[in-house]
């Protein structure tokens, strides 16, 4: 019979530690018995280094226990212990460490020890509260526009907005200088669905908040991504900043997702892989199917790619009526693509309330 070897069902064991349920080691005769297995270090600040708290054990087995791993979860949780032999009846330590910083709010953290006294791992659990330190105005307000004014964020993706809603998201800006200074927005992309609430004048060591909005009228025939790009002039220089906002316009969606008269997409494959294509030929693909399982037309609203490299058979305005299966037809033309890997994503956005938009990736290597 064939042995598997040792460092191989070490693996495998913690392999399967890791991917089911937590197990716990009883303190039974015979094997090791640990004092504790868990510590609560109740209220720690995040800004107060690092914590640790030493487990210790007894070796009941009748010969020498080596540790031989200690496994974390993440990188915030470390584990000291040594490699030396605990001796029968011997006791052992195996410390572990916390490192609040960035971790904010309540935490459990496990530690999985694998050991030479038994093929299951002893886990052993750390828990707590990290009381959150005050922050740094260049923390929370990352973006810097100059002459001290500053940002907390300069992108946002709305996700979906319906026809007849409106979205709006608040970004906090804060001028740390001991002036006022002028805000002048500058429109670099539109999609003329937003709009930027923002004051004209930031007085001096102030805070506040500007509103970006996505409203899309009721009668609206825009449907699909929606992209705006705004840069800013503080005090009439342009800053290198800019705030990027995204939305997808779809349909409203008034009734309830599970209603059986609605439509429902699928697609039956999210990836399509044209593998090497010559330069200056072209490659067929027609693998991918979309069904309408749902009980009323599924209309496809906006049909998105971004190169024009690549072309498909199905456009905004199609119906693929209840119960139908639909072929789509993809071509590739590498005539004036670059050598190398080429890289697209094809959107489409349709009337389905439950999963508006499906998603393509296709990728090709471009060869001589």
């Amino acid at each position: 019979m064939r042995l598997i070897p040792y460092y191989k069902i070490v693996f495998l064991t913690l392999l399967l530690a890791f991917s089911g349920a937590t197990y716990v080691q009883t303190t039974s005769q015979g094997h090791l018995t640990f004092e504790q297995t868990e510590w609560d270090f109740a209220d720690i600040a995040e800004d107060g280094g690092n914590v640790e708290h030493t487990f210790t054990f007894v070796n009941n087995t009748s010969k020498p226990v080596v540790i031989l791993e200690v496994m974390t979860g993440c990188g915030c949780t470390t584990s000291s212990y040594s490699r030396k032999p605990v001796l029968r009846g011997e006791r052992g330590e195996i410390t572990v460490v916390f490192n609040p910083m960035n971790m904010p709010g309540r935490f459990s953290k496990s530690a999985s020890v694998l050991t030479s006294a038994s093929s299951k791992p002893y886990v052993l659990n750390l828990k707590g509260n990290v009381i959150p330190r005050q922050k740094s105005v260049q923390e929370l307000y990352p973006i810097e526009l100059g002459d001290g004014v500053r940002l907390a964020v300069n992108y946002h993706d709305f996700a979906y907005v319906g026809r007849g809603d409106t979205v709006e998201e608040r970004i906090g800006w804060v001028n740390t200088s001991s002036r006022d200074v002028s805000l002048k927005l500058l429109p670099k992309q539109s999609s003329g669905l937003l709009s930027v609430d923002a004051p004209a004048t930031l007085r001096a060591g102030e805070r506040g908040e500007m509103v970006v909005r996505y409203a899309v009228p009721r009668n609206s025939a825009r449907y699909g991504t929606l992209n705006d790009i705004c840069g800013f002039a503080v005090n009439g220089r342009e800053a290198r900043a800019v705030l990027t906002t995204t939305a997808i316009a779809v349909d409203s969606f008034d009734r309830m997702a599970d209603d059986v008269t609605l439509p429902s997409g699928e697609i039956s494959k999210k990836i399509i892989k044209f593998g090497e294509v010559k330069r200056g030929k072209t490659h067929a693909d027609a693998t991918v199917v979309i069904a309408n399982d749902g009980g009323s037309d599924l209309i496809i609203r906006a049909v998105e790619y971004g190169s024009k490299a690549l072309q498909c058979s199905l456009k905004a305005g199609d119906r693929i009526r209840s119960g139908e299966r639909k072929v789509l037809e993809f071509s590739f033309d590498s005539r004036d693509c670059d050598y190398g890997v080429w890289v697209d994503r094809l959107k489409i956005i349709t009337n389905d309330p439950l999963r508006p938009m499906h998603s393509i990736r296709l990728t090709a290597i471009v060869v001589d």
